[in-house]
């Protein structure tokens, strides 16, 4: 435990280092998601080999990247929309043109179950930097949202972990996650749902402009936070089934009693892409 507590200070004083310097300057954000994707996309391949072999590492490993795109978008001034729309195109046509049609022109039915393992990584990360990259650089204020996303499923993890502790008791996906419970989860979207209602109550009523009473706008943020913890526990019971499926502990040893980049991101990869719904709704003044 002590161990573990210790590499949970020192990556969050390396993620804060990362991401708090991008509201003032975005193009930092990049040190960041070029971390995250690259010893994600290692982690992955390196798990996925065990029961593909003939998946292909160089493509896997350049689709992975395809987050990226939407900063073209940004170097040419164009809008979110255009800059998400470019990277969903491009990496559709990428996965399928590079994983998915060579097993089918050279008659190799047992190549496409790799051709889809391939896919899978690569939108499995890249999907999510994708979202990072929008918010940040082509939605007003849209760092805060990334933030919200970011750190909303550590919340939820810390504050589950803790109430399942003392009150768990009834277990809610033993065959994939034998440790959490019911009131875990409850006691995880709780907090996180009442923490996110007071970073809007304090913090993103002064941000954006809110078209609605305060008190709905409050409201609404709650529900918001309890989403994505949701979404966040979602995420992680999927990397856990990906690990069992495998027959791994942890994606990888980068950090002690943490495990792998994966282990740390696997829920932030669901809730990015929410925030960024988020972002679009306040930006179109939903």
């Amino acid at each position: 435990m002590k161990q573990r507590i210790i590499t949970g200070a020192i990556f969050t004083v390396v993620v804060l280092a990362l991401i708090v310097p991008a509201y003032f300057w975005p193009v930092v954000i990049l040190a960041f998601t070029a971390i995250v994707s690259i010893l994600a996309i290692y982690e992955l391949i390196k798990a996925a080999k065990v029961k593909e072999s003939g998946l292909s590492v160089p493509v896997t490993a350049l689709g992975g990247m395809l987050g990226f795109l939407p900063i073209i978008m940004w170097l040419t001034d164009r809008s979110p929309t255009q800059g998400f729309s470019l990277y969903a195109l491009f990496t559709l046509i990428y996965c399928f043109v590079t994983t998915m049609l060579p097993p089918i022109l050279k008659e190799q039915p047992e190549s496409i179950k790799a051709g889809f393992a391939s896919s899978l990584i690569i939108l499995y990360v890249s999907f999510p930097m994708a979202c990072v990259h929008v918010m940040v650089f082509l939605i007003p204020k849209g760092w805060f949202f990334f933030v919200i996303g970011l750190f909303a499923p550590w919340i939820s993890d810390v504050f589950a972990y803790f109430t399942g502790s003392f009150f768990g008791k009834h277990k809610i996906v033993p065959h994939i996650s034998p440790k959490k419970t019911w009131e875990g989860c409850i006691g995880g979207a709780v907090f996180c749902s009442i923490l996110t209602a007071l970073f809007f109550a304090f913090v993103m009523v002064d941000v954006i402009d809110v078209n609605m009473p305060f008190v709905a706008f409050v409201a609404l943020a709650a529900a918001f936070g309890f989403v994505l913890s949701v979404v966040s526990q979602l995420g992680d019971w999927m990397a856990s089934s990906i690990k069992r499926m495998i027959g791994i502990k942890d994606f990888g040893k980068l950090m002690p009693g943490h495990g792998g980049i994966m282990d740390r991101f696997d829920s932030a990869f669901f809730t990015l892409p929410v925030a960024l719904g988020l972002a679009f709704a306040v930006m179109l003044g939903v």
